[in-house]
């Protein structure tokens, strides 16, 4: 695999790129998404094509949003004269095989190849799906949205009721412990911790049972929650004198839900994204210039896409630390139902294919979790 990526750079390097010829932008956008909805659908079971239609959309990307990196990871055989614009959602286009090869050379008899395509499946992009940072704040016309928005009442009622009580403690953990350790590396300063209730379609039996009713028979009903692999659902606090660097999820082929339980009266906590692929990222900073702003509403959601860059924090001042949490001392938390959904332009059969390639991989099924059966038709 490093043989043929080295040869391959070699060559790009030694010869002139000829042009490509000038397509209408329409043709583009088209050419990426049948390639796009190629690779999702296959379902991993040929991994010799999964690599060879890979490529073609990691050359094409390359070529039709005028992406130069210097990583010449993907082979370009030409230069288009005209580009569509850059998602501001799209960092960068990694080569599915080098990314592949690179982790089969660095951990031998390691990870079984299903393993290794569900891992760099996960950094895919995924061209041609609508690209905007913030779907709407409330009101918004997605199904799944408008199911929460319509149990507003029973969803803040439960979330309230488990903040005070006693059992909060044995499940609350720090962010990253419940998802990824690369949370842990973004968790900023002050306070941002989380309950899980869902990992993928694996469900916590007690919670379920003893706290969330409504909410978790509400996500049972919403297979665009659980059929995603990539998904979690939670609650999410941040408390105040708390901020979230900027940074970015891993996929766009997700949006994210936070329905809003509590939430301070002042508008102090607050999302802020980054709409430009060239925008500055992390850096640990609070604030930015090019940065857009907008809040929560209590009782209703607000839908974002989580692979643009953006940041979450919480003016003020601190309310005495965790050890206050639930002794009901300083101003209310930002409290919000986490949830992550496929994106809405993902057809079945590539949410079919994409679920089967990454489930090869192994799924979570943490002790005390139950596992909901697979549709037909999700």
């Amino acid at each position: 695999m490093a043989v043929v990526f080295l040869l391959a750079r070699a060559a790009l390097a030694a010869r002139d790129v000829d042009s490509c010829p000038a397509l209408p932008a329409e043709q583009m956008r088209a050419e990426l998404t049948a390639l796009r909805q190629r690779r999702n659908s296959g379902g991993g079971h040929d991994f010799q094509q999964l690599y060879e239609v890979t490529t073609e959309l990691e050359q094409k990307m390359k070529i039709f949003y005028g992406v130069n990196d210097t990583e010449d990871q993907v082979a370009v055989p030409c230069v288009a004269k005209e580009v569509l614009p850059r998602p501001g959602n799209l960092h960068g286009i990694k080569s599915h095989a080098y990314y592949v090869g690179a982790i089969r050379s660095a951990h031998r008899n390691v990870f079984a190849e299903s393993a290794l395509q569900s891992i760099v499946a996960s950094e895919w992009y995924h061209p041609g799906l609508t690209a905007k940072p913030v779907w709407c704040v409330e009101n918004c016309a997605l199904p799944l949205a408008r199911r929460l928005d319509a149990h507003a009442a029973a969803l803040s009622a439960e979330l309230r009721r488990f903040w005070a009580h006693a059992d909060l403690k044995d499940h609350l953990k720090g962010v990253g412990e419940h998802t990824t350790g690369f949370d842990r590396l973004i968790a900023g300063n002050g306070t941002w911790v989380d309950v899980r209730l869902w990992r993928g379609r694996a469900f916590h039996r007690e919670l379920c049972r003893r706290h969330f009713r409504v909410t978790c028979s509400l996500i049972e009903a919403s297979p665009e929650v659980w059929t995603n692999p990539w998904s979690h659902v939670l609650i999410s606090v941040l408390l105040p004198g708390s901020w979230v660097p900027f940074h970015q999820g891993h996929t766009n082929g997700q949006l994210t839900y936070h329905f809003a339980a509590l939430l301070p009266e002042d508008g102090a906590a607050e999302l802020a994204v980054l709409e430009g692929s060239d925008a500055a990222e992390g850096g640990r900073r609070l604030t930015h210039p090019e940065e857009t702003t907008v809040s929560w509403r209590l009782g209703r959601t607000l839908v974002f896409d989580d692979s643009f860059t953006h940041a979450v924090r919480y003016r003020g001042h601190a309310s005495g630390g965790a050890g206050s949490m639930w002794a009901g001392s300083g101003r209310p938390p930002r409290l919000l139902l986490l949830t992550r959904a496929w994106h809405p332009e993902l057809g079945a059969a590539e949410r079919r294919g994409l679920r089967e390639l990454i489930r090869r991989g192994g799924e979570e099924q943490p002790e005390g979790y139950e596992m909901l059966p697979l549709p037909s038709h999700w």
